[in-house]
């Protein structure tokens, strides 16, 4: 597909288009591919050291309802709390859920997500999958 776009690209440059057009365009189709491909983990990863929000488990107000038409469930959000055997409070969240109608059904299931947060500071320490969710669920959507 690249290739065939570079081609298009050439074209243009040679039926007299003008670079400024062509550059704007270009711009703003290599951004329009990338929204929603950026990896789930690495947002995840980036939330590592950060204090979290609050420490109470709540219920967004949107939760459960459906919204992608008909394969995706927003999820319920901080579901409940935990403690590890340090003593470090486990955050247990649930962002979404993948339906079969999706087509991909490698991404059907849940995302559910854990954060191990330091019970004196507030602060993550790290994440992970919590049981029974689905990794390639969990996405980030255009």
């Amino acid at each position: 597909m690249a290739l065939g776009f570079l081609k298009y690209l050439l074209l243009i440059e040679a039926q007299g288009m003008k670079n400024i057009y062509v550059v704007p365009l270009f711009t703003f189709l290599l951004n329009a591919c990338a929204v929603g491909n950026a990896p789930f983990a690495e947002g995840m990863d980036n939330r590592i050291g950060n204090k979290v929000s609050f420490l109470d488990p709540t219920r967004f107000g949107d939760a459960g309802e459906l919204i992608r038409a008909d394969y995706l469930i927003s999820g319920k959000g901080f579901t409940h709390v935990t403690k590890n055997d340090d003593g470090d409070i486990v955050q247990h969240w649930f962002y979404s859920e993948v339906l079969p109608a999706h087509g991909n059904n490698e991404w059907v299931g849940k995302c559910k997500v854990f954060f191990v947060v330091d019970a004196k500071t507030n602060i993550i320490k790290s994440w992970g999958y919590d049981e029974g969710a689905n990794p390639e669920s969990c996405r980030h959507w255009p």
